[in-house]
């Protein structure tokens, strides 16, 4: 193998994002995606972010992290849980040169660096928030699942990205008689508005506290209000869903319910309302990255489709 691992520089940046395209097509990114969830993640180490260079040309990437920075707000829980483990990030490898032992390398380098900070398992991909894949796309990327294998990652849970068609989108009938239900009983859904702002807060803090990001988020890029409905019941918050996280425009989600209200269409009532604002505006789909199998039978009465599968892993150190 003539390419060698080394630590990121500061000027590998554009050569790395046109690596990752190159090498995975199905989940592109551009250089403002990579500086807001890498370079500008607190818990970024540059022992951890490595890549193989070989004539002057990147042709390797690895990025490894564990968590010793309490980021965003709400994760403060989740320091103790992630003690003992870590994440690969990422890791690709350019196509042409595949084969010689570069992955095999870099994940290695990216291994010894949890290790290094006593980490006890590594887990592959899904590294809230700022994630760049869920999990390995068997489909997608033929032989990955077999390369981690080999390496002593095991499957663990599956999940499914979906997708639902806007064109044409009709709001059942049943879904606006429970509508007007739900305000009989004083309980509505509407589009935010920012004097909301500490009820929305309270609720994820009571109930989705790492979720609380989300909202967060989108109030310091200023996106529209009518991007987030959410469900008042007298003056507290109670449900809460939106579109677009960070540059992914039609990507739908968190959405979440009080769990005294759940079971009587709240979600669904809430849920529609997103999607027909989204389709009045033009856009053509709304989608989201991971779900669970059985809550994805959910999203399918709403007209989601399953778009991709990933196969969560993991391995100890």
């Amino acid at each position: 193998m003539a390419a060698r691992p080394r630590n990121y520089q500061a000027d590998d940046g554009p050569a790395v994002v046109d690596l990752w395209n190159r090498s995975l097509v199905h989940d592109p990114i551009t250089l403002e995606i990579f500086e807001d969830k890498v370079l500008l993640d607190p818990n970024f180490d540059v022992e951890g972010c490595k890549v193989a260079e070989d004539g002057g040309r990147v042709v390797g990437f690895v990025h490894a992290v564990v968590r010793t920075t309490p980021y965003p707000r709400g994760f403060a829980s989740l320091l103790e849980a992630d003690r003992d483990r870590g994440w690969i990030v990422g890791l690709c490898v350019h196509p042409e040169q595949r084969g010689a032992g570069i992955g095999s390398a870099l994940l290695k380098e990216g291994l010894g660096f949890l290790r290094s900070k006593g980490r006890k398992k590594a887990i592959l991909f899904s590294y809230t928030p700022n994630y760049l894949l869920v999990g390995v796309d068997a489909e997608g990327y033929p032989g990955a699942l077999e390369f981690f294998k080999r390496h002593g990652f095991t499957p663990g849970g599956e999940s499914v990205g979906m997708a639902v068609d806007l064109q044409g989108l009709s709001v059942p009938p049943a879904v606006r008689e429970t509508e007007a239900a739900l305000r009989a009983e004083g309980i509505r859904a509407q589009y935010f508005e920012r004097r909301y702002i500490l009820p929305t807060v309270a609720f994820f803090e009571r109930h989705f506290p790492t979720w609380l990001h989300y909202f967060l988020d989108k109030l310091d890029r200023r996106h529209d209000l009518d991007e987030t409905v959410i469900v008042l019941k007298g003056d507290d918050v109670v449900g809460y869903c939106q579109h677009r996280y960070y540059q992914h425009v039609e990507r739908t989600g968190p959405f979440g319910v009080s769990p005294g209200l759940r079971g009587k269409h709240v979600g669904t009532v809430m849920l529609y309302k997103l999607l027909e604002r989204m389709a009045q505006k033009g856009y053509k789909c709304g989608w989201f990255t991971s779900t669970d199998l059985g809550t994805a039978n959910y999203y399918a009465k709403a007209g989601y489709r399953v778009v991709r599968k990933h196969v969560g892993m993991s391995r100890d150190l």
